[in-house]
């Protein structure tokens, strides 16, 4: 399986005049070898070499099967492993790393190592069976952890109490948290005002009768993510609430029955907003309606306005309309969904099956 998604990526990159990868992102080293870790790894025909410190040599032997381990010191030790591999390939490069690149450059050049990580993106965007089954249990647990939100919704219990109760049953259940890198916290759990912001902190405000309570929950299971959103309402909801949560499900549903191969992703994106929009809170939604999901919380494709690419077969991607009232609340939905070749069937293509009726608790 590793083998062939290298090879895919070679094969892609064939065509340029390249015939190696040397590769630096956790994500996609773990894609092409099984092995999330400190390393550097490099491919090159069927050749499959990490370099590895030796605090993590042990490691890489039990995970990566089919690589070759080569032992290293951390470190500027672990650049200097490479070096004598360089100029005997032409590598394309997923490195992003500054000082990482000035390390590596004295001993080639661009005309033989290439900065691009679109063909890791490109491969990594549609997904095996395998990762399909991965993300499906993630979204298991999720919707698990939902369940436990009606349990423990209450005025009096703060956003991190929830968070924190969430996260331990998520690792309970053996799934872990995705560690995004633009928030301080797993989940974002976010009552009354603060679910107007669409990427609200965690925070130890408690929650209150008639709060808008926005729970959006990002799991990774055997590395795989899901990520989904319910807006949950305490006693009550008023009538602006009432209203407004129908106009997200309406317009979600709407965005859900576009997903299909062959669509442009801008067409997702304008189906939500269409409905938003003719509601009169246009400029209520103030983010992408989804993007995909895989390794990472955001990777490719993007279903945003104008983007022109088209959706395939096995893409994982999330739908995620959101009306949001400054100061005041706001609601968003959200799943996670595997694209089919056909029309769509939302029930068997949604991951996500936690309910979206507006729950009162």
């Amino acid at each position: 399986m590793f083998k062939e998604r290298a090879r895919k990526i070679l094969d892609s990159i064939f065509d340029s005049g390249f015939n190696a990868l040397m590769v630096f992102k956790p994500e996609n080293i773990f894609y092409l070898t099984g092995f999330w870790g400190e390393c550097i790894a490099m491919f090159e025909q069927d050749e499959i070499k990490l370099f590895v410190p030796k605090l993590e040599s042990a490691r890489a032997e039990n995970e990566s099967r089919y690589s070759e381990i080569i032992s290293t010191e951390r470190g500027v030790g672990l650049i200097k492993s490479i070096v004598p591999y360089l100029s005997k390939s032409r590598f394309y490069s997923d490195c992003s790393d500054y000082e990482t690149i000035r390390s590596i450059l004295p001993y080639t050049d661009t005309s033989k190592f290439v900065l691009d990580a679109e063909p890791f993106y490109n491969s990594r965007s549609i997904k095996d069976e395998l990762e399909i089954e991965n993300i499906k249990e993630a979204s298991h647990i999720i919707d698990r952890l939902y369940e436990i939100c009606i349990e423990e919704i209450k005025a009096g219990l703060t956003e991190k109490q929830l968070q924190a109760k969430l996260l331990y049953e998520a690792m309970k259940l053996e799934a872990t948290s995705t560690c995004y890198p633009f928030t301080l916290n797993p989940f974002i759990v976010a009552g009354g005002s603060n679910s107007a912001l669409p990427h609200a902190e965690t925070s130890n405000r408690k929650f209150v009768d008639g709060d808008a309570v926005v729970v959006d929950l990002t799991l990774k299971y055997k590395g795989y993510v899901s990520d989904a959103t319910r807006t949950f309402a305490i006693k009550k909801a008023n009538p602006e609430m009432v209203e407004i949560y129908d106009i997200v499900e309406t317009s979600q549903n709407e965005g859900l029955e576009q997903v299909k191969e062959g669509i442009e992703c801008g067409k997702v994106d304008e189906a939500c907003r269409k409905v938003v929009s003719n509601r009169g809170y246009g400029r209520n939604f103030i983010h992408s309606t989804g993007h995909g999901v895989g390794l990472e919380v955001h990777e490719q494709p993007w279903l945003r306005q104008n983007e022109s690419k088209k959706l395939s077969k096995n893409m994982v991607v999330t739908v995620e309309p959101g009306i949001y009232i400054d100061s005041k609340f706001g609601v968003r939905i959200e799943d996670t969904i595997v694209v089919k070749d056909k029309g769509p069937n939302i029930n068997e293509a949604t991951l996500t099956k936690f309910t979206k009726e507006l729950l009162i608790l």
